[in-house]
């Protein structure tokens, strides 16, 4: 799998907004691309690359990376997602943009991850606000934005299944 078969349009569509990618990158080193005992779990289970993009939607209000890991066997993918743990961020690594993306903060902001199986594949997703803050328990829709995301990276796969 190529960055530009997991991530070939500038701009999408997801959940009714339009993102532009400010930044996209292949990993070939999965251990770089994760945290914690979920990096040495993907190294474990001989994950052979981790593809990531960042995008910001139109208004800079949302940033999102989104990625898949491809590992040897669907066993190990499984394997590998047991040694996450959200509640600490230990899991994929958000991917930021430039200083004038909208997704420099990207790596720093709390947010919300969403993620699947799907065979010897992890796709993931993380939303965060553009400016970089974390989430007040009254601010809603990171947990929308993030899922939206992680579907719309999956349908890579369906097509990759398909044709």
């Amino acid at each position: 799998m190529s960055v530009n078969e997991a991530f070939p349009d500038k701009k999408i569509e997801v959940g009714g907004r339009v993102y532009t990618r400010v930044k996209v990158d292949m990993a070939d080193d999965c251990k770089a691309a994760a945290t914690g005992p979920f990096a040495t779990a993907l190294q474990d289970k001989k994950c052979s690359r981790v593809l990531r993009a960042t995008y910001v939607d139109s208004k800079k209000r949302y940033a999102v990376t989104t990625g898949i890991a491809v590992l040897p066997t669907k066993e190990a993918a499984a394997e590998a997602d047991q040694a996450k743990d959200l509640g600490k961020n230990l899991w994929f690594r958000p991917l930021p943009g430039s200083a004038s993306s909208g997704a420099d903060r990207v790596h720093i902001a709390g947010g919300y991850a969403a993620g699947l199986l799907w065979g010897r594949y992890i796709v993931f997703s993380y939303a965060t606000y553009a400016d970089g803050h974390t989430p007040t328990a009254k601010e809603k829709g990171l947990d929308t934005v993030s899922g939206a995301f992680r579907d719309h990276t999956s349908l890579v796969l369906e097509r990759r299944i398909t044709e």
